[in-house]
């Protein structure tokens, strides 16, 4: 029990911390596009990547991965480093996913070692102390169940969460990259014509 205790402390934790982490990325994401929408309509394109070096958001460090290649780069360059700049940023939105993951496969057989545990005693007191009725029997088997509910009590709540996330990341990858892309190819365009 102190064991599945434990896993439902880290599992509780790491859910508060992705949440408010995935917040604070929406928040600097939504900011971010606000800044960029705000310096493309005053005409001002050289504060965009001074804006994105000061932001947080995964879509900063896309559309300067992009950037970094020059504005006169081939797409092919510039696709390829945002691409890598892309899964790096994954990896920091999916950092600590694998631990509700490992809970949520671990914490039904800690409760379940329990439960064998808890009826291997019971029966090793009937068998010790005598036959005591059915009442001693069943007060000793639910007792053991106990750990197998309290398993699945911390399991899916962690599995639930730990799909909650990976949807939301694979849809916030997908929004960012179409962002991203959109911001730079106008954000090149625009720099041509201001140019010419």
């Amino acid at each position: 029990m102190a064991t599945l205790m434990l896993m439902s402390i880290f599992s509780i934790g790491v859910v508060l911390e992705r949440l408010a982490f995935f917040k604070h990325v929406r928040r600097a994401t939504e900011a971010l596009r606000q800044g960029i929408q705000e310096a493309f309509s005053r005409k001002e394109y050289g504060a965009v990547l001074p804006q994105c070096r000061a932001s947080d958001s995964p879509l900063a460090a896309m559309i300067i991965a992009e950037a970094a290649s020059g504005l006169e780069a081939e797409s092919a360059d510039s696709e390829r480093a945002m691409i890598l700049t892309m899964r790096g940023e994954m990896a920091r939105l999916k950092q600590y996913l694998p631990v509700l993951a490992t809970i949520s496969s671990i914490a039904p057989f800690v409760g379940l070692f329990g439960t064998c545990k808890g009826i291997i005693t019971a029966f090793s007191d009937i068998s010790t102390q005598g036959m005591g009725g059915p009442s001693v029997i069943a007060a000793g088997i639910s007792e053991a169940l106990v750990a197998t509910a309290t398993g699945l009590l911390v399991a899916i709540p962690a599995l639930m969460f730990y799909n909650y996330f990976t949807k939301g990341i694979a849809n916030l990858a997908l929004e960012l990259e179409s962002t991203a892309f959109q911001i730079y190819r106008d954000l090149r365009q625009k720099s041509a014509e201001a140019k010419s």
